[in-house]
Parts: C-alpha cells; sequence; structure tokens
C-alpha cells in the first residue's frame, strides 16, 4: 500500500492501494515488539518460512509509526541476520492508529485521478483527519459504488522508506492491519450481495479491533474495550437495518471465546479465521508454534502479493 523506492515515491503517493510487489518479507511493528515473517511464493501458493521477533526499545515506534529511523532499521537489520534471512524488499503493516480509512461515493462521473484533489480538498471538514489533507499521502480503491480512501502523513511514510533503506531493504508497501486481515476471509466480498454485512473481529490485545463491509464496501472500523466489547457489538448490531452480519474471529488459541454463546448473545453467525490455512509452511521443523498473533495479519499482506 504505502510506497516503497525513493524515485517512486511521487507516483505511488498517489495510488497507495495498487497491489503491492512481490517481496520476502513483512514486517509489524505493534505491542511493544518488531515481528518479521520470511515467506516465499511459488506458482501462486504462499509458502511461509519462518517468523522471527524482537522487542521494540522504548521510544524507537509509536503507534505503528517509525520515530528513530536509523535505531530500528539497524534492529530490523540485526533480527534478519539473527533470523539467518535474505530479502530484496519489505511490506509493512500498519495498526489501525497509523493510517485513516474513509469510503465515499463520488460526484457522477468523477475519478480518483489527478484532477479529483480540488474536489477532495473541498470535502476536508468531512474527513475529519487528525492531519492535515495537504500533508497526507493518499491512495484510492475502487469497493462496489464507492472508493476507499487511505490517508498517512507524508512524514510517516518517509520514515518508513528511511528505516527500510537502514536495514538494506526496499520498501514495496504499506497496508492497513484491516485490510491485510479482509484477505483472511474465505469468500470474496465482491462475490458477496451487496446488502450482506461482513465483519472481521480481532479480540486480542488490549482492545478489540472490528471491521464491517456491506457488499464489497468498508463501511465502519471500531476499536471496542475488550471489557464492554460484547455490549458494544450487540448495540451496534442491532443498528445494522435487521440484518445481522457473519463475524469473522481472530483469537489466541489458549483463549479461544465461546462463539456459540457468544453468537446467541449477539443475534449473528461467527466463524473463526484461520491465517494458518491460506499459506504452506515450507519447513515445518523450522516453523516455531504457536506464532505471535500478528503473523496472521502479517499472512494477510504477504497474500497481497500474489497474482489473482
Amino acid at each position: 500500500m504505502f510506497s516503497g523506492v525513493t524515485e517512486q515515491l511521487a507516483p505511488l503517493r498517489e495510488q497507495l492501494l495498487r497491489p503491492l510487489c512481490t517481496g520476502r518479507v513483512a514486517v509489524a511493528m505493534e505491542a511493544d515488539a518488531l515481528t518479521l515473517l520470511a515467506y516465499q511464493t511459488n506458482g501462486g501458493q504462499l509458502q511461509l518460512q519462518s517468523w522471527q521477533q524482537a522487542p521494540l526499545p522504548s521510544g524507537v515506534v509509536e503507534a505503528g509509526v517509525p520515530l528513530l529511523s536509523e535505531a530500528l532499521g539497524d534492529l530490523i537489520g540485526d533480527v534478519l541476520l539473527q533470523g539467518g534471512l535474505q530479502a530484496p524488499g519489505a511490506r509493512g503493516l500498519l495498526p489501525p492508529e497509523a493510517v485513516v480509512l474513509r469510503s465515499l461515493k463520488l460526484p457522477a462521473g468523477r475519478q480518483p485521478d489527478a484532477e479529483i484533489m480540488p474536489w477532495l480538498m473541498g470535502q476536508e471538514a468531512a474527513l475529519a483527519l487528525p492531519f492535515p489533507l495537504a500533508e497526507a499521502a493518499v491512495s484510492w480503491q475502487q469497493r462496489g459504488d464507492h472508493w476507499l480512501l487511505a490517508c498517512m502523513p507524508n512524514d510517516q511514510l518517509d520514515r518508513w522508506i528511511d528505516t527500510c533503506a537502514i536495514a538494506g531493504l526496499d520498501l514495496h508497501g504499506l497496508e492497513p492491519s484491516v485490510l491485510a486481515v479482509e484477505r483472511l476471509l474465505p469468500a470474496a466480498l465482491e462475490q458477496q450481495d451487496p446488502q450482506q454485512w461482513t465483519g472481521s473481529l480481532d479480540v486480542r490485545g488490549e482492545s478489540w479491533q472490528l471491521m464491517l463491509w456491506r457488499g464489497a464496501v468498508p463501511l465502519r472500523q471500531l476499536s471496542l474495550a475488550s471489557a464492554s466489547g460484547l455490549d458494544e457489538l450487540q448495540a451496534l448490531i442491532a443498528e445494522l437495518d435487521g440484518q445481522p452480519p457473519t463475524l469473522w474471529v481472530l483469537a489466541d488459541p489458549e483463549l479461544t471465546p465461546p462463539l456459540e454463546s457468544w453468537s446467541q448473545q449477539l443475534g449473528c453467525r461467527l466463524q473463526w479465521i484461520d491465517g494458518l490455512s491460506q499459506a504452506a509452511v515450507s519447513d515445518a521443523g523450522a516453523w516455531v508454534s504457536p506464532a505471535p498473533a500478528v503473523v496472521d495479519r502479517l499472512i494477510g499482506l504477504a497474500l497481497g502479493g500474489l497474482l489473482r
């Protein structure tokens, strides 16, 4: 999503949601840890090699954004070396707080090209971005009759590029974690009824992350307090035009939530998401299991590089 090679920076800032280039390392900086997933693609299939994880020193990353590029780049390089990993480039995973997503309907005849920016600037107040639109990298992706807009401050994108360069990697792309999780769903959203609600619910971490799609259009992205998550979900589902969604749940195996009980309380269908089912492990003896929660999202990120 958010782009890589320095000389390609300008055009990619305008098309940051394009399919990602093939790479072999996916990177996440979440929950005070740096996680790398090494993988290969073979005949259109994703083959996982290994995952590596290291603690993040205080002050080098905030909300998924590199603050100290040199220190973080050195750390990524060290983890690659310690894991015996070699890769020409990397993709990065952005937590929800690091990128802003908005679903928009464009005026008739409009396309998200160079001429759209004056119109978009006129919508800045309605977009309610936490940073000036003029200082943001933006990207568009068509979703049904809507367009998905992604925004990220330019300086944060530059920090990612610098960090990967210090680590000896080209940055092939950045992507919001909610869009990476979308690839783990067993059925393509484009094939569903445009009125059907579908959701992904990640119940790992200090807060729950919820994304709701109607058909292929992502319309709601929420962070729910784990202590009150079920009650908040119940109230939210009651607002969905009487059409309960199917919720796909990411959870740690040792903290398996009672989906049948939850389903009855929420009045909707709940199913598991299994990231590993989307890929093969190239060397089962070298794969450390169980993997941390973020590896599921990194698998979804890696799937973005496969030709569909």
